[in-house]
C-alpha cells in the first residue's frame, strides 16, 4: 500500500549522510500529525519494532500490555512456553481487554464477559448461546507476527518483511559473551508516557561531554576522544547504530566508585570490559553493554508529540541472588537519578523549540554520527512507504 507523505520527499535529502553538510529532519516531523500518520504506516507498520522481554513473563498466564501508536498489544505466555502477541482489543464492540501486567488462566472483556483462551480464541459469549448463526470458532483475538531475538521480543505488523533473524545475526555473535538471552530483570519493564516524540530518543553522546558534564561524567569521565562513534557494531544496512565510551580503566561505570558494582560478567573479554557499547537497533531499542549487566531502552509512539519509554536493567540470575544485589542496584539508580532527570528535562525541551516557527534544521556534528545513520534509516522507510 502506497501512502502519501506530507513532506516532499526531497527535502529529506540533505538530512542523509549522503550529503556532505548532514542536518537534522524536518522540524515538523516532530509535531505534525498527518506525518505521525504517514510515520506510523512508513516505519511502524512496515518492519519489527521492540516491546519488550520474555523474561518478564516466564510462566504460563503471564502477561503485559503496550500500546504502539493506535495499536494496544497483549503478550501473553502460553501453557506450551511460547510467546503471542495479541491484539488487546475485544472482537464483539472494541473494549480493551486487559492493562498493565499480571497473571490470568483466560482473558475476559470487562464489559460483556466474552471469555477468550491465552491463544485468543473465544470460548464463551454470553447471550450467543442458542444463537445457531453464531460460532464461538469463528472469533479470534488477531495475532501479531513476533519473533524473540536473544530474550527481547520484536513485533511486526507487516506479514512479508524477512525475518529479523537474519537482520540481527551479526549483532548476535558481537554480543555473544553477554549470554544476552539469559539475563533477566529485578522487576518487569514499565514505560511511561512523555510529552515528546518519540524520535527524541535518537541516541548520541555529543551531549554527554556538556549535559552530563558533571553528572555521569563526574563518575565517568568522557572527553571527545573517549566516544568511538566508529565501532564495529555499526550495521547500518540493518538499521544498527552504535557508538561505544571507552574507559579509563577496566570496568568502569558511571558510579559513586568509578566501577560496576556487580559481579563480572564472566565471558566478557578485556577489550569488553574496558569500554560500554551503546548499540540502537532502529527504530526503537537501546542496548547499553556493561561489564556487570546489560540495560537498555524502549520507546513506542503515543501521538504526534507523545510517546512511551521504558527502561531496564538486566543481569545473570546468579549477581541477582547475591546478598547485597538490591542495595547494590537502589545506589547505582540513586546515581544516575540526576543523569536521567537530565535526559527528560532535555527531550521536553526539544519538544518545545522544535515547535517553534523559528526551529532550525541544523548541522549535526562529527559526534552525531549515530543521528546521522538513523535518519538515513528513517528516510530509506519514509521513501520506501511513498514509492510502492
Amino acid at each position: 500500500m502506497t501512502v502519501s507523505c506530507p513532506i516532499p520527499l526531497d527535502e529529506f535529502a540533505a538530512s542523509t549522510t549522503a550529503h556532505d553538510r548532514t542536518v537534522a529532519l524536518p522540524p515538523n516531523c516532530f509535531w505534525d500529525s498527518e506525518f505521525y500518520r504517514f510515520e506510523l504506516e512508513a516505519v511502524w507498520g512496515r518492519d519489527w519494532f521492540c516491546i519488550g522481554r520474555v523474561t518478564d513473563i516466564p510462566d504460563p498466564g503471564d502477561y503485559y500490555t503496550i500500546t504502539v501508536g493506535n495499536e494496544p498489544l497483549l503478550i501473553v505466555r502460553q501453557s506450551d512456553g511460547t510467546v503471542r502477541v495479541l491484539s488487546n482489543v475485544c472482537q464483539h464492540r472494541g473494549q480493551l481487554l486487559l492493562d498493565g501486567q499480571g497473571k490470568v488462566s483466560q482473558i475476559r472483556c470487562p464489559m460483556h464477559s466474552w471469555v477468550y483462551e491465552l491463544s485468543g480464541e473465544l470460548t464463551y459469549a454470553p447471550g450467543f448461546e442458542d444463537d445457531a448463526t453464531f460460532e464461538l470458532g469463528d472469533v479470534c483475538l488477531p495475532e501479531i507476527r513476533s519473533e524473540v531475538w536473544e530474550g527481547f521480543l520484536f513485533a511486526t505488523f507487516d506479514d512479508t518483511v524477512p525475518p529479523l533473524s537474519g537482520r540481527l545475526a551479526r549483532l548476535k555473535d558481537q554480543l555473544a559473551n553477554y549470554r544476552l538471552a539469559e539475563l533477566k530483570a529485578p522487576t518487569p519493564l514499565e514505560p511511561e508516557r512523555h510529552d515528546w516524540n518519540w524520535k527524541m530518543y535518537a541516541d548520541e553522546c555529543y551531549h554527554c561531554t556538556y549535559l552530563h558534564a558533571r553528572s555521569f561524567g563526574g563518575m565517568f569521565p568522557v572527553p571527545p576522544d573517549a566516544i568511538d562513534e566508529d565501532c564495529e557494531y555499526n550495521d547500518a544496512e540493518n538499521g544498527i547504530m552504535a557508538y561505544t565510551l571507552i574507559g579509563q580503566h577496566l570496568d568502569g561505570a558511571a558510579t559513586r566508585t568509578g566501577k560496576v558494582l556487580h559481579p563480572i560478567l564472566p565471558d566478557l573479554t578485556e577489550r569488553e570490559r574496558s569500554r560500554m557499547g551503546f548499540i540502537t537497533v532502529a527504530p526503537n531499542l537501546l542496548i547499553v553493554a556493561m561489564s556487570d549487566k546489560v540495560k537498555y531502552w524502549v520507546w513506542l509512539p503515543a501521538g504526534p508529540a507523545e510517546s512511551y519509554l521504558g527502561v531496564s536493567w538486566t543481569f545473570p540470575e546468579d549477581s541477582l541472588r547475591e546478598p547485597k544485589f538490591v542495595e547494590r542496584w537502589e545506589m547505582e539508580r540513586k546515581d544516575l537519578h540526576t543523569t536521567a532527570e537530565e535526559d527528560l528535562v532535555g527531550w521536553s525541551r526539544y519538544q518545545q523549540g522544535i515547535s517553534s516557527r523559528f526551529a532550525p534544521r541544523g548541522r549535526l556534528s562529527g559526534f552525531e554520527k549515530t543521528i546521522g545513520r538513523l535518519q538515513d534509516w528513517l528516510i530509506d522507510h519514509y521513501r520506501a512507504a511513498a514509492s510502492e
